[in-house]
């Protein structure tokens, strides 16, 4: 079984310049506290105000990703977290 992926945008955006979920304390201690995982810029590098919000979560083997999810849906800071569905094959 692969790892799964949970998908975040936060509600208010990180500033372009630090584009990321550090400024977001709450976030990122919720995530490894609770789950032992951490997220990443989606869209790294990026400056645009409608991509540095979002974020991914790897969720290793053995760990609940709608949990995570669900977890992160209950924040304040989080517009939207969501499962990501499996890639299709061709």
């Amino acid at each position: 079984m692969a790892e799964a992926e949970v998908i975040i945008q936060l509600r208010t955006p990180p500033r372009p310049a630090t584009a990321g979920i550090a400024e977001l304390p709450d976030v990122r201690s919720l995530l490894e506290r609770r789950f032992g995982v951490s997220a990443e810029a989606l869209h790294p590098g990026a400056d645009d105000p409608a991509l540095v919000g979002w974020h991914r979560v790897a969720v290793p083997v053995g760990v609940d990703a709608e949990a995570v999810a669900t977890a992160l849906r209950g924040h304040p800071a989080v517009e939207a977290a969501y499962v990501k569905p499996p890639a299709d094959l061709p």
